[in-house]
């Protein structure tokens, strides 16, 4: 998308300094197709908006939903030649290498080694999104001479954001300090999340039933018709397991019914299908079949594996 508006914006531009061609209706269209994100945010509040929606308690300032909506399209506006640019050299990467030198086709950089290298300098961000500046200033230079302002103020403030975009990304980019908000909190307030923390209880209490073999389900839609989904994975069957402790923790269940109810999760877990000891992505919380296509996921089972560690070394439970 970035690239297809990037393309289209300067193509246009050109022709409309070069040849004295009017090309402002399509200007205009590629302009509002940079902002298409926001304005259907905008028109799907206006539209499908309900009445009486409850608003949710929050303990830090937030944004309406057309606040967030409004920063979320400026941000998403002045990173699109540096989205443009990502895209673009992506997809010439994976040409070359796939068909030409066919090295490097599983190359692969981990969340935690890009963090360690990144440099979090304004310099260092206007390096790495220099493509803005020159988009910015060029778009400038294609306009300069144009008289028609319908066109020009609308490129002035585009080109503004895109010369601005490395310092917006470096602003939201920095780290808050470190705060213990539950210092903050009045009683009134733990009291809510105590009763917010129940309320997400009642799931797993409702739906980790002998039905599903005290297995928690991936989902229960509202939707038209309330309707419970048969089908757990691994992940949602350690943080099922994680739920049961947490219930304990805040006082929601006693210790008996905790240990009763992680022993009857973990004996469905031992006799689940398996592939050589891991997991299967999907199962029927039901039948306990592993759903088709069979397959082992490392994240979920990843996941599974983390949680089940934790949970094994609070209780000092014994097995595999």
């Amino acid at each position: 998308m970035e690239i297809f508006a990037l393309f289209s914006l300067f193509t246009l531009l050109v022709y409309s300094a070069s040849f004295n061609i009017n090309t402002t209706i399509f200007l205009l269209i590629t302009l509002i197709s940079i902002v298409m994100p926001t304005i259907l945010d905008y028109l799907n509040y206006i539209i499908f908006k309900k009445d009486g929606i409850k608003k949710q308690k929050t303990f830090e300032k937030n944004f309406s939903v057309l606040q967030g909506s409004f920063l979320r399209g400026i941000i998403g506006i002045s990173l699109v030649p540096h989205k443009a640019y990502i895209s673009f050299n992506a997809i010439i990467k994976t040409l070359y290498r796939m068909y030409i030198s066919k090295e490097n086709l599983l190359e692969w950089t981990t969340s935690e080694e890009a963090e360690q290298i990144l440099k979090t300098s304004l310099y260092s961000f206007y390096k790495e999104m220099f493509i803005n500046v020159i988009a910015g200033f060029l778009s400038v230079l294609l306009i300069w001479n144009s008289s028609n302002l319908i066109i020009k103020i609308p490129i002035y403030i585009l080109a503004v954001l895109w010369i601005f975009g490395p310092m917006i990304s470096w602003k939201i980019s920095k780290k808050n300090k470190e705060k213990d908000m539950s210092k903050k909190l009045s009683n009134e307030d733990k009291e809510y999340i105590l009763e917010v923390g129940k309320r997400t209880w009642k799931f797993f209490e409702l739906y980790m039933n002998e039905e599903n073999n005290f297995l928690p389900p991936d989902n229960f839609q509202e939707d038209r018709k309330n309707k419970i989904v048969n089908r757990t994975s691994s992940t949602n069957i350690g943080l099922g397991l994680l739920s049961i402790i947490s219930a304990f923790d805040l006082g929601y269940i006693s210790e008996e019914e905790c240990i009763n109810l992680l022993e009857k999760s973990i004996n469905t877990i031992s006799n689940l299908s398996k592939w050589n000891g891991h997991l299967y992505n999907w199962y029927n919380t039901k039948t306990l079949q592993p759903l088709i296509p069979r397959y082992i996921s490392s994240v979920d089972s990843g996941n599974f594996i983390r949680l089940f560690i934790y949970i094994k070394k609070i209780f000092r439970i014994k097995g595999k």
